[in-house]
């Protein structure tokens, strides 16, 4: 399982750097605050969300995407396993 959530982590990264949401950072920690740290905003937050239901074939709800949910790597990728296993 750890190995999946630090996969699901990789991709998260990929797609940050990708749309230029790590600009000037070259890594993020895996409890780091995305919005705190100034790496993702609401507008940021919901691309992010799309991505995430494309490339693992889930759907998130609204309700689950909360700042213990959705603000660093290792909840973001726990609610996707989560998701993806239900």
């Amino acid at each position: 399982m750890v190995k999946i959530m630090n996969e699901i982590g990789k991709d998260i990264t990929q797609f940050l750097t990708s749309h230029g949401f790590l600009e000037g950072k070259k890594t993020i920690g895996e409890h780091e605050s995305l919005t705190e740290s100034g790496v993702i905003d609401s507008i940021g937050l919901l691309q992010l969300v799309d991505y995430l239901e494309s490339r693992y074939t889930i759907e998130i709800p609204m309700e689950i995407i909360t700042p213990e949910n959705f603000d660093t790597l290792a909840g973001i990728s726990q609610s996707v396993l989560t998701l993806k296993n239900k």
